[in-house]
């Protein structure tokens, strides 16, 4: 009787020691195993700042998301980083429970992370897998774009989940900033080059124009020293004849005469040469030479003039 009741007793402490055991096990378990941090929305916002990307730890946390995607977040980083070629391109995977009181939707959450980094990406991609929202904030694209950029991978979340729809996104979303902003350079380029045209085209018109006027005011003062080269010769052959005490009371005017006429014809030989380019920068000076220039032809003209005057009042003429 009494070995009975020993025996019942050491099997109830062997009952209780192993429950005590079970539940210190479970409690070392609980305290071993990692602890999932829960972060804030200035966490998103640092993450992005820094790395280009975050995906909140809840998210990572999910039972749901890690049988899917058990390696989402080198998942988003590789996106990120793939795009990075083209644009900087920004992506955040959150819940409802990181949105901040002030920024309560996925949208105005999405739009209070773009103003808070600096400088601003071109584009930040925001993923609610709460709530399988997807909200894209630009700078460089217009709402209607951003619209049809978000419907056109609709499908693509839709079929082939999370991380195949931000690859596509994120894709179309740099394709689409590149593209604009190649075609803003070519617009900028078409402008340069028709305003260089039209500048072109008015100096053009402009050197054209300054060089037929030039020409024509040249040639009525070769047309005067044409018709003075011509008295000179005549009343050089006059004076030659002369007898040496007539030559001496014209010598003074032809020689005068002749003179003007060599200063004005080296000058007019100049004058023909010069450039238009130069006629537009320094038009009026060599206006003021042109007028010196037939000015002193006609003195050449008035000398000469007096001489054969002088010659035709001698005897003998």
């Amino acid at each position: 009787m009494l070995n009975r009741y020993r025996s019942q007793n050491f099997l109830k402490i062997k009952v209780v020691s192993a429950a005590l055991l079970g539940i210190m096990a479970f409690m070392l378990a609980f305290v071993a195993a990692p602890q999932v941090k829960a972060d804030n929305a200035n966490d998103v916002a640092a993450g992005l700042q820094n790395n280009r990307y975050y995906v909140t730890n809840d998210v990572k946390a999910d039972p749901v998301v890690k049988q899917k995607y058990p390696n989402i977040d080198s998942d988003v980083k590789n996106i990120v980083n793939r795009v990075k070629g083209k644009e900087d391109i920004r992506i955040a995977v959150i819940s409802n429970q990181i949105l901040p009181p002030n920024a309560n939707t996925t949208q105005s959450y999405t739009d209070f992370l773009l103003n808070f980094l600096s400088p601003k990406p071109d584009a930040l991609i925001v993923v609610n897998q709460q709530t399988s929202q997807v909200y894209v904030a630009s700078p460089k694209l217009s709402d209607s774009e951003i619209i049809d950029l978000t419907n056109s991978t609709h499908s693509t979340f839709t079929a082939q989940g999370t991380v195949n729809g931000i690859s596509a996104l994120a894709d179309k979303v740099a394709d689409k900033i590149s593209s604009k902003a190649t075609g803003s350079l070519l617009t900028t380029i078409g402008i340069v080059v028709v305003v260089i045209l039209i500048i072109g085209g008015v100096v053009a018109y402009l050197l054209i124009s300054t060089k037929n006027n030039w020409t024509k005011k040249v040639k009525s003062v070769e047309q005067l020293a044409d018709q003075v080269s011509t008295q000179v010769l005549k009343v050089s052959d006059d004076v030659n004849f002369l007898p040496d005490a007539d030559k001496a009371k014209t010598n003074a005017d032809f020689g005068a005469a002749t003179q003007n006429f060599s200063e004005a014809n080296t000058r007019l030989r100049e004058l023909q040469k010069v450039s238009p380019v130069t006629l537009l920068l320094q038009g009026a000076d060599y206006q003021r030479k042109l007028d010196l220039t037939g000015a002193q032809f006609q003195q050449a003209q008035q000398g000469l003039n007096r001489v054969e005057q002088q010659v035709r009042s001698l005897p003998g003429f």
